[in-house]
């Protein structure tokens, strides 16, 4: 069993250090010139930093030593975050070829496989429940295909203000409670500490913005989605459970597929060329509002979860997904009314 204070503290430092964190590295952005300017194919009216990744890492950093004796594999995720959140400062910060991007990805995907962390077998998702276990060499490709496609999708989605951040939230609340279900405890600490920060960056990050994820931010939390499901939904021995982190991201998942054909039939590099037909584009050019096409994926997101658990019968669990979601609500418009009235009595005070 797990402590349930401990995962309660795990999740409040995320979301604490992101709330109290976060202006610090919008001024440090607007400073070194980290800054979303308004173009064509930009959803933002003026100039928004854009260096969310480095206070994501923190708060990730801040909440381990909460868990860090209790999971071996700490060292090595957090060394391959940090090589993500680097490429994506790098690329924020002065840009880096798209072919540059995939290597870099494909390296610390290799890295993470090279010391353990990987997709050694599936279970048999109809029949007596056995196990699948691949070739080492097609395990090795699966697993860097998952790091590196989760990576990636999670980055193309980041197109409109908390749309990122919400949905990992989410999706990070399933993961969360499929793996206290199953005792996973690894995945059980870092999904803690992911919908912490996550929930606390939206408070800055929702519309209309403060502040973006930039790709630093989008790399951080794709890649340890990627790593969360890795060591906890895909260890599953239950039929369907391998099945859940994939329904659970589907929107994002389904939106980099929807990407990659339209740019090959239209005969345009599936990397290094950003359009504006994604999904969430497209609804915003059909007349919806900005705010209205969040929540639709936000609900999205949540009916995918939903499904994934009554997938595998667990029926506790997707009613205590709705029930985390509906709470973490009231949660991020009482803090948001802290941070003004905050913000309101410095400024009395100047």
């Amino acid at each position: 069993m797990f402590n349930y204070t401990q995962l309660f503290l795990i999740f409040s430092v995320s979301f604490i250090t992101v709330l109290i964190f976060t202006p610090f590295f919008i001024s440090l952005a607007e400073k070194i010139g980290a800054v979303d300017k308004p173009s064509p194919r930009r959803v933002n009216i003026v100039p928004i930093a854009r260096l969310g990744g480095p206070v994501l890492f923190l708060a990730f950093v801040f909440s381990s030593p909460f868990y860090l004796t209790k999971l071996d594999s700490w060292l090595p995720i957090t060394v391959g975050a940090l090589f993500m959140l680097t490429l994506g400062i790098i690329d924020d910060l002065y840009g880096v070829n798209a072919l540059w991007k995939l290597v870099w990805q494909i390296a610390v995907a290799v890295f993470m496989y090279l010391v353990g962390i990987r997709i050694e077998y599936l279970t048999k998702p109809f029949g007596d429940g056995g196990m699948i276990f691949p070739p080492d060499i097609l395990s090795f490709f699966i697993t860097v295909l998952w790091i590196v496609g989760i990576t990636n999708t999670l980055n193309l989605i980041d197109g409109l203000d908390g749309l990122a951040a919400g949905v990992t939230c989410i999706a990070s609340i399933a993961l969360f409670l499929v793996a206290v279900e199953k005792a996973q405890a690894g995945s059980v600490y870092l999904a803690a500490s992911m919908i912490g920060l996550s929930a606390g960056f939206l408070r800055w990050n929702f519309y209309p913005a403060k502040i973006f994820m930039g790709d630093s931010g989008s790399y951080f939390l794709g890649f340890m989605m990627s790593v969360i499901a890795i060591e906890g939904a895909f260890k599953s021995t239950l039929g369907l459970t391998f099945l859940i982190p994939v329904l659970v991201l589907g929107i994002p998942i389904f939106d980099t597929w929807f990407a990659i054909v339209r740019r090959l039939s239209s005969g345009k590099p599936v990397m290094g060329q950003p359009d504006r037909g994604h999904i969430h584009h497209r609804l915003l050019s059909a007349g919806w509002l900005h705010r209205d096409t969040v929540m639709l994926f936000y609900i999205m997101t949540l009916a995918l979860g939903i499904f994934s658990l009554l997938l595998i019968r667990a029926w506790k669990l997707a009613m205590l997904l709705v029930i985390a979601v509906l709470i973490l609500i009231p949660v991020l418009i009482v803090s948001g009314k802290i941070l003004k009235r905050r913000h309101r009595e410095k400024v009395k005070d100047m």
